[in-house]
């Protein structure tokens, strides 16, 4: 088995000490947003000589990978862990298919532009299907609501600024078309929407040319009463002139509670808002972004690449296995996830697809055997289980352990 150590990614919207919080580790006294766990190159887990773990990977993988996801996937390790510590907004995005995802690729790689360059959209040439399952209630932005029930909460804003948004879209099966108007909008359009935007909580927007902005957002927009107002509030606070803050009136707002799991497929926009969560996707870093960040947008290509009408998030409640796993299972064969929570009897490894596991500890300590050889972990602890040694390997200790695998068909074209 291979001992990782798993980089932290201090992006901007992740809480200050919020890995240190969620896993009792050390803080960095700044933002800590991601954990990673996985051979990505963009930030690989390594191993106790320094390696990166692709670099294993690579050196033997019929041993590590199996020949079946070798097959399919390749020689690298097809699926990337994360925990996600949400202090602030991620952008409004959505992630690309297999094919929109090659073609962008080679489209960007054929144009010259530089992999590090802030104005690359595509990280590299793969999908990017993902789970996110909740470790503390947490706020999300997924899919797109009904025509009517955006048109609904358009209205209950009662500002002139969107009530052509309103009715455009009030008979519509989706509110696609208030989304690519929002992403389009431009000068004074755009800065009526954002006013609008603004003042969904009561505020008065920001004075154009001045330093002027908006005032705080409610510390809690979850406990207001009318949640979808004080989160447009909020993202108007944070992101001034940005029409997209009326997101969360063409969005489904929704509130994951603690093990509970949503899917998200390529196509569908969505938004992660504030919470902590497991987040387990295919190993890509593409992510094409709309609004609600100051990194690089491609508004035009989020509203090409949007799934067809009726594409939507699949809701995980997690389901519960033989040996107390609970397992999360989206509908694609790229990932598969299982949270198995131990009381110190050691229990068999769930059963899953083929290929290797990763396993990452949340909480307390987790002993991962195979054979002679075992590892206990600790919180933000990781370690990975080659497919040779996936047979007969068990997990005890007390504390919660994630368990991830490609899905159970890596085949299934």
């Amino acid at each position: 088995m291979l001992l990782l150590a798993n980089p932290v990614r201090d992006y901007a919207w992740g809480a200050a000490d919020g890995l240190a919080r969620l896993l009792g580790t050390e803080p960095t006294g700044g933002p800590e947003a991601e954990l990673w766990v996985g051979a990505h190159p963009g930030s690989p887990s390594r191993l106790p000589d320094g390696r990166p773990l692709g670099q294993e990977v690579e050196a033997d993988p019929q041993a590590v990978l199996g020949p079946a996801v070798v097959e399919r996937y390749g020689p690298r390790l097809p699926f990337l862990l994360k925990i996600l510590a949400i202090g602030g907004p991620l952008s409004i995005q959505l992630h690309p298919s297999p094919e929109q995802a090659r073609a962008g690729w080679d489209r960007e790689e054929e144009a010259g532009i530089p992999l590090d360059a802030p104005t690359r959209t595509y990280r590299d040439p793969y999908a990017k299907p993902e789970v996110l399952v909740a470790l503390e209630p947490t706020w999300v932005l997924t899919g797109f609501r009904t025509g009517a029930a955006a048109a609904a909460a358009l209205g209950a804003l009662d500002d002139p600024a969107v009530a052509a948004l309103a009715d455009r879209v009030r008979a519509e099966p989706d509110a696609r078309l208030a989304l690519e108007a929002l992403l389009a909008a431009t000068g004074e359009a755009a800065g009526a929407l954002a006013d609008a935007a603004a003042r969904a909580g009561g505020v008065a927007p920001a004075v154009e040319g001045s330093d002027d902005r908006p005032g705080p957002a409610p510390a809690d927009p979850g406990s207001a009463a009318d949640p979808v107002a004080a989160w447009t509030r909020r993202l108007a606070a944070a992101f001034p002139g940005d029409p997209t803050a009326l997101a969360p009136c063409v969005l489904e707002l929704r509130r994951l509670e603690p093990g509970e799991g949503v899917f998200l497929p390529a196509g569908v926009p969505h938004a992660y808002l504030e919470g902590a969560g497991v987040e387990l996707m295919a190993a890509s870093d593409n992510v094409v972004r709309g609004g609600l960040t100051p990194k690089h947008v491609d508004r035009a290509e989020l509203a090409r690449l949007l799934a067809p009408a009726g594409t939507g998030v699949a809701l995980l409640p997690g389901d519960g296995e033989e040996g107390g796993a609970v397992a999360y299972r989206p509908p694609v064969p790229e990932i598969a996830l299982r949270r198995v929570d131990l009381d110190g009897d050691p229990v068999p490894a769930p059963v899953a697809g083929p290929g290797p596991a990763l396993v990452l500890a949340t909480e307390g300590e987790v002993t991962v055997s195979a054979g002679a050889e075992a590892v206990t972990l600790g919180a933000g602890r990781a370690v990975l289980v080659p497919a040779a040694q996936r047979d007969g390997c068990r997990l005890a200790g007390r504390g919660t352990a994630w368990w991830a695998t490609v899905g159970s068909d890596p085949s299934a074209s």
